[in-house]
């Protein structure tokens, strides 16, 4: 099988090739995927894999790129390259000002409601005691939260999101608050052990980034100084995020760091573990019809209510004597539960389609600002289907409106013969 698996992951490299070079939506979602099952492949002999799951997953990922590819051959939008498109310095850097101030609001009013003084960050022993008291709290139920600090949570995803967005158009000073934004998402993985912030932040960051590129038809070479940033990036990250699961214990000694390693590589690859196992046993009944894909919309809707973590079920991934506890499926699950499994495959070649059809159309200028906006969600989405669906959390989906609302400020469309001088799309 194992065989069988490298080749399913060969064909899809190559057939996503183009896309990956290009880091357009397909080519995102297949390099994801390829690096990850690869990894998974080869710590098999330590957690548990699933053939059944990983060929679903793989089959769900070349149907996202068989639809773009169809798109591809056949969708041709019209082209209103002649637009032109111009960034307002003042406004950017003015607004990325705001967002960076109002994205540090909510992880240091959370240490507020904890009952933790602002002064606590510059102890060791107190970091390490927030950590595990607010951690907790989260686990078991007695999270502390309040609508002012749920409405300051949108700001802390936005921020990274135009930050990443911003980093090309400015100078100097713009591109220190770009990476400024992202203050919000370290701050919460290191007093509050959630890696799941950060690692939101750095997506948007990297999904605004990516658009910013092709709306400003600014080149993304793969250089060395590139590849050298991306690998000191990558680094720090998995240091940061390994420091976040240490200081869960609240102590720093040799067992919380072998400890902390499994948890490492159960946060890592524990979500294809979970889903293949998970993949293995359930009987594809009750479908929801997207209310679970989309949790973000259906939950404050009343239609399905979500509960803390999405899922109870926590299995045990490790083999042997290996104890490596994770309840997080990936964004898959929640396709199945939705569409069941043949029409989930169908769902992302539609999706695929879909991701394109937004690429084209901001290649071509066409409704520019809605086309930046639908591709930061779909880049978003891809990046995030390894833990769960980016659209199950009402925060993310709020936090788009906004962001559609600061690329239409902070950008403009001059008239044409067709459209009057408004910054409109």
């Amino acid at each position: 099988m194992t065989i069988l698996i490298i080749a399913f992951l060969f064909i899809l490299l190559r057939l996503s090739w183009k896309y990956l070079l290009r880091l357009e939506p397909a080519g995102v979602f297949a390099g994801i995927w390829i690096a990850l099952i690869g990894l998974v492949i080869l710590f098999q002999n330590i957690i548990i894999v699933k053939p059944g799951g990983v060929f679903y997953i793989l089959t769900c990922v070349l149907a996202f790129v068989l639809g773009t590819t169809f798109c591809d051959m056949y969708y041709n939008p019209q082209d209103n390259t002649k637009r032109t498109l111009i960034y307002n310095k003042n406004y950017g850097t003015n607004i990325l000002v705001v967002l960076f101030v109002l994205s540090l609001v909510n992880p240091l009013y959370t240490l507020t409601l904890h009952g933790f003084k602002l002064s606590a960050l510059f102890s060791i022993s107190s970091i390490l005691n927030m950590n595990e008291t607010i951690s907790e709290d989260r686990y078991s139920g007695r999270d502390i939260s309040n609508t002012i600090n749920q409405v300051f949570l949108i700001f802390s995803y936005t921020a990274p999101l135009i930050g990443g967005f911003c980093y090309r158009l400015g100078g100097k000073l713009t591109k220190v608050l770009s990476i400024l934004t992202l203050m919000s998402g370290l701050l919460v993985a290191l007093t509050q052990a959630m890696k799941m912030g950060l690692i939101s932040c750095i997506f948007l960051w990297l999904s605004g980034f990516i658009i910013c590129s092709y709306s400003y038809k600014l080149p993304i070479k793969l250089n060395v100084k590139y590849i050298i940033y991306s690998i000191i990036g990558f680094t720090l990250l998995m240091v940061i995020l390994f420091i976040s699961l240490t200081l869960r214990f609240g102590l720093l000694n040799e067992k919380t760091i072998e400890l902390t390693t499994d948890k490492f590589i159960s946060y890592a690859f524990g979500s294809v573990s979970c889903f293949c196992l998970w993949f293995d046993s359930y009987d594809f009944l009750d479908l929801t019809y997207g209310a679970k894909t989309f949790w973000g919309i259906s939950n404050p809707l009343g239609i399905l209510e979500r509960l803390q973590g999405a899922y109870q079920e926590f299995i045990n991934i490790g083999l042997g004597d290996r104890l490596m506890i994770s309840n997080v499926y990936t964004g898959f699950r929640f396709l199945i539960e939705d569409f069941g499994p043949w029409f989930s495959v169908f769902f992302m070649g539609l999706a695929g389609y879909g991701s394109k059809v937004c690429f084209k159309n901001l290649l071509f200028h066409n409704h520019i600002f809605l086309h930046q906006t639908l591709l930061s969600a779909i880049y978003a989405y891809v990046m995030w289907s390894f833990a769960t669906s980016f659209f199950a959390y009402t925060s993310y989906i709020v936090m788009f409106f906004l962001a559609y609302f600061i690329l239409s400020l902070i950008q403009t469309v001059p008239d044409t013969s067709r459209e009057t001088n408004t910054p409109n799309d």
